[in-house]
């Protein structure tokens, strides 16, 4: 019995060895369990911030934003204006001559552009050949190569003839209206002339004379050979009349007649003046001509001391009451920024001084100083 005794506790004992090793073993168990309940106290983890990684990503959008912008003023810079004119023409055959005010309406012309060629006729203006329609300076070059091909001129002039005009030897800068008269010209074209010369134009060579808008081709081709300059009639002192550094043209109020007294200025630089003037709402500062298609600085430096600025007769948005549709028709406002500009107000009330869009995400200091002179808040 007692050996079965020893034989059982022989079976179920440890050696000293083995007992040393679940000693061991048990006291790294021990220390396992410890370190697994304090290692969240001893080691603190730093929960992600993703607060500045979104700041980036917005200030990231918001660069590109203001290159898009950037990137838009430039093409305008570049671009003829009005080019949204011309996609509403829907041109049809028509004669321009008393042409129904409807029948304009319907070939896509708005109704300031109606307005001119109205008041052109109102003085006695006729459209002798198509060509003639693209003098009028409301009408953009691209709106006039699509209705050129559908002008048909039907009403017949005799006026112009040949056989009515009877023309003499003449300088366009000194002859009298009754000498104009004499000559048979037509009132509306004598008048023209009389009007461009009351506003210090002149005639330097003959072809200034197809300056005057109302004149037709046929009518300069038959007076050119009877055109005679002479130079006492164009100077005044050492200096010429047109190129004085007397002259002084504000730009706001300016008609293109006006206009073309400036150096380097013609019909057609005359045209697009008025009509990126018209898209501003006015001009602010003398610089922003050289915003107009194909004004380089060379021409610029050339007449920037012949104008100035009235910027009180600058049309105005009203940041409180305008539509996006409304902010985007001017070519400093693109339709993302207009869209900041009217979200910031939803978000905050309306606007209480023009400073206060700098809140909108997408105004940034630059475009703050272009577009401020054309806000308003009341």
């Amino acid at each position: 019995m007692t050996n079965k005794l020893q034989r059982i506790k022989d079976y179920f004992g440890y050696s000293r060895s083995e007992k040393n090793g679940i000693l061991v073993l048990f006291v790294i168990l021990l220390l396992t369990i410890t370190i697994n309940i304090l290692l969240p106290y001893l080691i603190k983890t730093d929960s992600t911030d993703f607060g500045k990684f979104k700041e980036t990503i917005l200030a990231f959008e918001k660069r590109q934003f203001e290159i898009e912008d950037s990137l838009n003023n430039k093409r305008l810079s570049h671009t003829t204006y009005g080019r949204d004119d011309t996609i509403r023409i829907t041109p049809f055959y028509f004669d321009p001559n008393n042409l129904p005010l409807k029948e304009w309406q319907k070939l896509g012309l708005k109704d300031r552009q109606i307005a001119m060629i109205k008041k052109y006729e109102s003085k006695g203006g006729k459209f002798y050949q198509p060509a003639d329609l693209a003098k009028m300076y409301s009408i953009s070059e691209e709106e006039y190569q699509i209705l050129k091909p559908y002008i048909r001129i039907e009403t017949k002039f005799e006026v112009t003839s040949k056989k009515v005009l009877t023309p003499f030897p003449f300088d366009p800068n000194s002859i009298s209206k009754e000498d104009l008269k004499k000559m048979k010209m037509r009132e509306s074209l004598i008048n023209s002339i009389i009007n461009f010369r009351d506003k210090g134009g002149k005639f330097y060579e003959k072809k200034d004379l197809q300056k005057i808008y109302t004149i037709t081709e046929e009518e300069y081709a038959f007076l050119e050979p009877f055109i005679i300059i002479e130079k006492d009639s164009i100077q005044s002192g050492a200096l010429s009349t047109k190129f004085s550094d007397s002259l002084l043209i504000e730009i706001n109020t300016a008609d293109s007649l006006d206009l073309q007294q400036l150096k380097g200025i013609g019909p057609a630089f005359s045209k697009r003046i008025i009509k990126y003037r018209n898209l501003l709402g006015g001009y602010y500062d003398k610089n922003q001509l050289l915003e107009v298609y194909g004004m380089d600085k060379k021409r610029f430096d050339g007449l920037k001391n012949q104008i100035k600025v009235n910027d009180s007769l600058i049309v105005k948005i009203n940041i409180n009451r305008s539509s996006i549709k409304e902010m985007i028709k001017h070519p400093y406002i693109e339709f993302y920024v207009a869209k900041s500009i009217i979200t910031c107000r939803n978000e905050n009330g309306y606007y209480k001084n023009l400073e206060e869009i700098k809140n909108a995400k997408l105004i940034y200091e630059e475009l703050y100083q272009k577009i401020m002179p054309y806000l308003t808040t009341n």
